[in-house]
């Protein structure tokens, strides 16, 4: 990958081209690799075609260093995996799978850039080129990992480390494809139970047959009553308190009830905010998102921010934040609001990919400036 130019500010600018390279991954996956453009990657990373041109020569480059840091991504989570796993080949054979199937690596974004690469014909050689070594190294690796099994087993006569080797590679790329096909909605302890029953079915001596995967986690929903999602009013403090505490919690804030209880009582007893309670069908409290009133100069109009969503571990996956947004928007209609504004972290990829399906859109005009007071 290209260096920062000199004469810059070090950490400034690898952040411009990180920012650059996820705003290349996004272009990728919206528009396809034919149809991107250094005008759209420099809208969606919220900066000036300018910018673009003072990290990157030009598209090329762009599209090239973004490929080399998802082949590196993968290739450091393997090499950490494999660390982190010891001396046992068996163990080491699961770390390098686990690491495949990171949902950080295969987020749809990214797969939409591997496939795109490797299947539109002018990309393939800077596919072939740039992802080669990592093929071979990763082939190289199970290829002595089996080995090493095969010879645990006292299988070396009968069995071919090459012959199981090019078959769990495979089946990662088989995995893989559906990864890609599904998207979110992919089932990876499924995935997980697939590869660990081959591996048991092919080296009994070292791999147990695992048990039936748990199955997917069903929705909550409101049309069925199996989701009610209201309004907090005064006798709902109590409970709100407490998920806004592990709210704080969750951004490694230190537990502090009182503080929670204060501040969302003031909130909702003076209605400085907005705050929705998600509750099961026995009224169990499962999440929470509070909006705050504010007001656009330029457009004369009220918007409302949305400042904190939060679920219950328990309760994730279950479509538990996506009826808290949809309350939100409800809302936002009902009282006229001209939109909802919302932030969240750069790598929050899943709450980002909520947001969007949702129909928000990431700002491309504007910059957010903070400054800290005492």
């Amino acid at each position: 990958m290209n260096k920062p130019r000199p004469g810059s500010n070090q950490v400034i600018q690898n952040e411009r081209r990180r920012l650059l390279i996820d705003a290349t991954i996004t272009a990728i996956s919206t528009f396809g690799l034919s149809n991107v453009t250094l005008a759209k990657i420099a809208k969606i990373a919220g900066l000036t075609a300018g910018s673009v041109n003072f990290h990157f020569d030009n598209k090329e480059t762009l599209l090239i260093d973004t490929l080399s840091y998802l082949v590196e991504e993968l290739d450091e989570s393997i090499d950490q995996a494999l660390a982190n796993a010891g001396d046992d080949p068996a163990a080491q054979l699961i770390a390098m799978f686990e690491a495949s199937l990171d949902p950080e690596i295969t987020e749809v974004r990214k797969m939409a850039v591997w496939y795109a690469f490797s299947s539109e014909a002018l990309a393939q050689r800077d596919y072939q080129r740039i992802c080669g070594d990592q093929d071979k190294k990763s082939y190289a690796i199970t290829q002595k990992l089996c080995a090493d099994i095969i010879q645990r087993g006292a299988r070396a006569g009968t069995m071919s480390p090459r012959a199981m080797a090019s078959s769990i590679q495979g089946l990662i790329e088989e995995i893989w494809g559906q990864i890609f096909s599904a998207g979110d909605h992919y089932d990876r302890a499924e995935a997980r139970h697939i590869y660990l029953s081959f591996l048991a079915s092919v080296f009994p001596w070292s791999f147990d047959m695992p048990s039936k995967p748990e199955s997917r986690k069903t929705p909550l929903l409101t049309k069925d009553k199996s989701l009610k999602i209201s309004r907090a009013k005064n006798e709902d403090i109590t409970e709100v308190s407490e998920l806004f505490d592990l709210y704080r919690q969750f951004y490694k804030e230190p537990a502090d009830s009182k503080l929670a209880k204060k501040f969302i009582g003031e909130n909702i007893r003076k209605n400085k905010s907005i705050v929705f309670i998600a509750r099961d069908r026995d009224g169990s409290a499962l999440g929470f998102t509070q909006l705050y009133p504010s007001i656009c100069s330029v457009a004369a109009r009220p918007f409302l921010t949305l400042y904190d969503l939060y679920v219950t571990s328990d309760a994730r996956q279950r479509a538990v934040g996506r009826a808290l947004m949809e309350q939100a928007r409800k809302y936002a209609v009902k009282t006229r609001a001209s939109r909802i504004d919302l932030e969240t972290a750069v790598d929050n990829l899943q709450a980002q990919a909520l947001y969007e399906d949702l129909g928000y859109e990431r700002d491309g005009e504007f910059y957010k400036y903070s400054l800290e007071l005492e």
